[in-house]
């Protein structure tokens, strides 16, 4: 079966989601989208990455994300050029245009990828991408692939922007009848109230379309599930520790800052300009622009105001963020920005980074040495090899994708309340998420934090400062499954 909808963000992802996990439990089902946009993405299990929302739906059928699951990735890099990924690995940059041309390549790379989960699988869930048909897109992802596919296709309609309706009936108007008979029925998403207001709209949609609306599915609270894109990136908690999340417009892998909505004492904020306020901890995020991301924290004026917190807010990076705490940045080859360049970090560390042709996708096993002693799991996807001057690596990565290696990794300075690693979803680590939670309010003082506060955050064994270090749980360390430190799981 295939799942479409007529616009982005009307819930596909999770409707694709909990399909997969139910007709799990009678069949071995394996999730596809053959095209995804989307600067969240994961390491998948035959070498390569998917968009983070193919790995999430492969969990929840409980199996591991394949290249075959998103064949198809785009990273947009600005407005007009996005890294394109094929098969999992990096094919080319370019713009719509370029993109555009190699429409015969990119239906040979779907068709395969379709194969090879036939071959492999008892059922498959298709997903489609962004509007079901746009008469000036030649599209392989969404009823060109629901053809190939076979079975039928349901359309989800996002009630809650308005035109649901409407929108059913363009859409049934405006595909080409072969494709028309495709469509077996209409899903409206996001309802709020009563049902039984739908019945004349309802009706009205069936008559005209000769299709049923299968199902009305209520508005949920979705937050925990792994977000797909920046459209879904929302604050969660109300917790008195602050945390703020720097979300310049190149922001990626955000979904691995999910794990925090376990703790019952921590609130997120994204913050995307004006003013960072008086966090606890500041976060870096990942980005797939970090030159890009670089100007726009000093345009919008949020690096002077993150040079004014350290001190009182701990300042954590994370593998773009990382970088960019780094005291220079080259790209000799243009793989990051776009085209060759060098500059000035932000200079909260003395360490270079370079950006190298060979993209490092890996789920990494690293070693904390610096300020305690910690094993800690995540992943890795990234181009930049870090040069350390005077700074002093705070890990030592001893595990990618199951094999040995000795990768010096991180800085952690106490001095100047900064710390930075390359591993993605980190945070997922209960270990490694109490150690930087501890460090964050301890910026302020332990006791005045607190009494403030009213929590006892004393090391639990996880990892916090004097606590004894302990290895993270296996799997992808995405977190959505641990428990909280109280003891606590969702």
């Amino acid at each position: 079966m295939f799942v479409l909808s007529t616009s982005s963000n009307s819930g596909k992802t999770v409707i694709v989601t909990a399909i997969a996990r139910v007709l799990s439990r009678r069949a071995r089902v394996a999730p596809f989208k053959a095209q995804n946009m989307s600067l969240n993405s994961y390491p998948a299990v035959d070498g390569g990455e998917v968009a983070v929302a193919q790995a999430m739906q492969a969990y929840a059928a409980g199996v591991e994300p394949s290249t075959a699951m998103n064949p198809i990735l785009l990273k947009p890099l600005g407005d007009d050029r996005s890294e394109v990924i094929v098969r999992g690995r990096p094919a080319f940059i370019g713009g719509f245009g370029e993109y555009s041309s190699s429409i015969l390549d990119r239906w040979r790379v779907v068709r395969g990828a379709v194969d090879e989960l036939r071959s492999g699988f008892d059922l498959v869930v298709g997903e489609g991408a962004g509007s079901a048909f746009e008469p000036n897109i030649r599209d392989v992802a969404n009823f060109r692939a629901a053809e190939y596919l076979g079975g039928g296709a349901y359309v989800v309609l996002d009630i809650e922007r308005g035109g649901a309706f409407t929108s059913a009936l363009g859409l049934m108007a405006s595909i080409p009848p072969r494709w028309r008979g495709l469509v077996r029925g209409f899903i409206i998403n996001k309802f709020r109230g009563e049902e039984g207001l739908l019945d004349g709209a309802v009706r009205w949609l069936e008559e005209r379309t000769g299709r049923r609306v299968v199902g009305v599915i209520p508005w949920m609270d979705v937050h925990k599930l792994w977000p797909e894109d920046s459209e879904s990136m929302e604050g969660f908690g109300s917790g008195p520790l602050d945390v703020a999340v720097i979300a310049y417009p190149w922001i990626s892998n955000f979904n691995e800052f999910q794990p925090l909505s376990l703790e019952p004492d921590v609130g997120v904020r994204f913050v995307r300009g004006g003013s960072l306020g008086e966090p606890d901890l500041i976060i870096l995020p990942g980005s797939r622009n970090v030159p890009a991301s670089l100007e726009w924290l000093r345009r919008t004026g949020l690096e002077a105001q993150l040079r004014r917190a350290l001190g009182s807010s701990l300042v954590l990076g994370v593998c773009g963020g990382f970088q960019l705490m780094a005291a220079r940045i080259s790209d000799p080859l243009g793989v990051e920005g776009g085209a060759p360049g060098h500059y000035r970090g932000l200079g909260l560390g003395d360490f270079e980074v370079v950006y190298a042709a060979e993209k490092v996708v890996s789920r990494s096993r690293a070693q904390l040495v610096e300020p305690v002693e910690l094993e800690f799991r995540g992943y890795e996807i990234h181009r930049g090899r870090v040069s350390y001057g005077s700074a002093r690596p705070s890990s030592l990565i001893v595990e990618r994708n199951g094999s040995r290696v000795e990768v010096l990794d991180g800085v952690w300075d106490e001095a100047l309340g900064v710390a930075g690693t390359h591993l993605h979803g980190a945070l997922g680590d209960p270990g490694f998420r109490e150690l930087v939670l501890n460090e964050a309010q301890e910026e302020e003082g332990v006791a005045a934090a607190e009494e403030r506060r009213g929590v006892d955050r004393r090391p639990t064994g996880g990892g916090g400062r004097g606590g004894e270090g302990r290895a993270g749980p296996p799997g992808p360390g995405l977190g959505l499954m641990d428990g909280a430190r109280s003891g606590g799981g969702i």
